[in-house]
């Protein structure tokens, strides 16, 4: 069917970028010409219309929208990922910023998207590309899988965005095979998918949009060879895209991951998730200010930091920011790991952060060829831990602050208890 323009009440919503609204020219009009229709299914203590995404979204420069329900029928719409969903070609090797396909996703507030249980599915926002997914306090855009309540973990993917940002892995101009070209490709994607700035002279700043008021929960699934999908992955991702008041829960794997870039999210909340709340490496340099971490027993650390495993002083440096956090422990029994691991050469700046009560181990942290060395990197902490890893040259953390703010504002999701 030939692509024609969304109704005038969609065209009424906004964009990201100036580009015309356009459906996808699907046959099936109850998904509003953007998904295949799959039939009524019970979802979160509902019925749903299950519109199936296409698994590539390429729409040269125009606007695609998920509505939150059929125009059709009006039914309530889950839009459903039946294994990869790439949006833009950006994840193609050499892509260019200049002619990359710019399409961007825009998401309703009050929108469902779901992978199928137990099924590979993740949605990339490739290089270029962007999502516009501004939900509101009231009204959340949920990723979750495709089942009737959100207790589980491992049922699906994640979201991923891909930018072409700096990386100290595939630093601009990276040489392979003798020419310039992309070397850093996604963790866990079936086929090779590229992120960072390649074979440009220089990072590109493109935005890959817009996240606001998203919940992201039970995911962390396998997909290809033995990599869990984190909840949130930002891979060379610019400080131009927006993602404020993000919850992720339940996650197998990481939290959200940063694989360099400068991205900055401000407002998050992570809950139950079963490997790290939050890791970064690759050189990350963005910032986080209001941060809510609750990890239940067995799970990996509260932050997992690194600089490149294959080269602790590789450039730029991993220097992120972290400015108001709260990290409790909600298990019953005593934590696996201790709230900080910081290795392979990462820096980073650490202010206002409170470790709760409920953690009553005796170390704080452990170290492996962290850059961190200054006590000036840290202030205003508060944590009832007494010792470090029995390196003091790795890492000299100042005496416990009662002044530390730390972040206790409440989440706009109702997150389930962790197990």
């Amino acid at each position: 069917m030939k692509k024609t323009l969304l109704s005038l009440s969609l065209l009424a919503v906004t964009s990201v970028s100036n580009a015309a609204v356009v459906n996808l020219g699907l046959v099936d009009s109850s998904c509003n010409f953007n998904g295949t229709d799959k039939g009524l299914v019970s979802f979160n203590g509902g019925t749903y219309l299950n519109c199936e995404l296409p698994t590539s979204i390429i729409e040269g420069n125009n606007t695609v929208v998920l509505a939150k329900e059929s125009a059709d029928t009006l039914d309530p719409i889950v839009w459903t990922l039946p294994g990869i969903v790439v949006v833009g070609n950006g994840n193609t090797q050499n892509a260019d910023p200049s002619t990359v396909d710019k399409t961007v996703l825009q998401i309703e507030a009050g929108a469902q998207i779901a992978g199928s249980v137990d099924s590979a599915s993740a949605l990339i926002i490739s290089r270029g590309a962007q999502i516009d997914a501004q939900g509101s306090a009231n009204d959340p855009i949920v990723f979750s899988s495709l089942d009737n309540n959100m207790t589980g973990s491992g049922e699906w993917g994640g979201l991923v965005l891909a930018g072409f940002g700096e990386s100290n892995a595939c630093p601009s101009g990276a040489i392979s095979g003798g020419q310039m070209g992309d070397v850093c490709t996604m963790e866990g994607v079936a086929s090779a998918a590229y992120f960072g700035a390649g074979h440009l002279s220089a990072p590109n700043t493109m935005s890959s949009g817009t996240l606001e008021y998203v919940v992201i929960a039970e995911g962390g699934h396998v997909i290809t060879d033995g990599n869990e999908i984190n909840g949130l992955t930002l891979y060379a991702v610019n400080s131009s895209t927006t993602i404020n008041n993000v919850h992720v829960h339940g996650n197998q794997d990481d939290g959200v991951e940063f694989f360099g870039g400068n991205a900055a999210i401000t407002n998050m909340w992570m809950t139950c998730n079963e490997d790290d709340s939050i890791d970064w490496d690759l050189g990350y340099q963005g910032y986080l200010v209001n941060v809510s971490i609750k990890q239940g027993d067995n799970a990996g650390y509260a932050l997992e930091l690194a600089n490149n495993p294959d080269n602790d002083n590789a450039l730029p440096r991993s220097n992120g920011s972290i400015f108001a956090m709260s990290i409790d422990y909600v298990g019953t029994g005593t934590p696996a790991n201790v709230p900080f691991k910081l290795k392979e050469g990462t820096d980073g700046t650490f202010q206002h952060v409170i470790v709760g009560s409920s953690y009553d181990a005796k170390n704080c942290d452990e170290t492996t060829g962290a850059y961190v060395s200054a006590s000036g990197q840290w202030s205003n902490i508060n944590y009832g831990c007494t010792e470090i890893d029995g390196d003091p040259s790795n890492w000299d953390m100042p005496s416990s602050s009662g002044s530390a703010l730390g972040f206790s504002g409440s989440s706009f999701w109702s997150a389930p208890a962790c197990d």
